[in-house]
């Protein structure tokens, strides 16, 4: 755990130390545009922690769960240079998870578990690259690091059974409606495959708009809407509201959020801190 948060720390300090200065960006959705040179490796450090509380016989069984990544790291680098622009990105977490059962104000099981999430690894193509707007398709892998179902509930695109393979298609669009305010978008089409069980097919739709504040932009709110639906079986749709905050400090980005579950089939809420870097 100590060497994790060192990792975490060196992270920060060498991106405040060697970033550019860069517009607020989005919580949760990755931005279109791509830049290059000494702004083409962009990180993002976050913690992330949601909470679900279900009721089941009339209110005398209580299960609550949680989940919490420290950090969920992911790290992309982009070359502008060639014919179609391209960025390579990478992203994995460490993620602890707890459950329990309450029956009658009897606790009567419980559970826990603490392990790698899965590892992330992404290809992107910008399709159109231009001032204010941008649209970028992507391909993105998912490999199974998790070992244990409780590590996966929860999480913002949610997978099912533990040593999972995902995989998602799609495009990120980037729009700027006004010269403070940006729209971020992310489409796809996503598949995942459990050890056990069927095959998930879900669309995901993520969306989130950013207005800057203040004389030079060093601050801003955010809003984002965050949907996930699996249409081959009973799992659902996991659909969030995001209100946010962004704030400059030195050449980073400290961002900030509440995801709040609209759905039977999402997390009651969650607060998400993450910082944002470019190099």
């Amino acid at each position: 755990m100590k060497k994790s948060i060192l990792f975490v720390l060196s992270l920060i300090i060498l991106g405040a130390s060697s970033v550019q200065a860069t517009d607020l960006r989005a919580l949760n959705v990755q931005n279109a545009k791509m830049y290059g040179g000494e702004d083409s490796t962009e990180l993002r450090v976050n913690f992330d922690w949601f909470r679900d509380h279900k009721t089941f016989g009339g209110g005398t069984i209580d299960s609550r769960q949680q989940e919490i990544n420290f950090p969920r790291i992911d790290i992309r680098q982009s070359c502008t240079t060639s014919p179609i622009p391209f960025r390579v990105g990478l992203n994995t977490a460490i993620t602890g998870a707890s459950s329990e059962l309450e029956a009658n104000d009897n606790t009567f099981f419980e559970r826990s578990a603490l392990g790698f999430n899965n590892l992330g690894l992404t290809l992107e193509a910008g399709l159109v690259q231009a001032d204010k707007v941008n649209i970028t398709g992507y391909i993105n892998q998912n490999f199974a690091l998790v070992h244990n179902q409780l590590l996966a509930d929860n999480q913002l695109r949610p997978i099912t059974g533990s040593n999972a393979y995902g995989f998602q298609t799609g495009a990120l669009y980037q729009f700027d409606l006004a010269d403070s305010l940006t729209w971020y978008g992310d489409i796809g089409y996503r598949f995942d495959v459990p050890e056990r069980g069927e095959v998930e097919n879900s669309v995901v739709y993520y969306n989130e708009a950013v207005l800057a504040l203040g004389s030079d932009d060093n601050f801003g709110l955010s809003v984002g809407l965050l949907g996930n639906s699996v249409y081959n079986n009973s799992v659902g749709t996991d659909l969030r509201l995001v209100p946010g905050l962004i704030v400059k400090v030195g050449e980073g980005q400290l961002r900030a959020g509440m995801p709040i579950g609209l759905t039977s089939d999402t997390p009651d809420l969650g607060v998400q801190v993450g910082y944002f870097s470019m190099f």
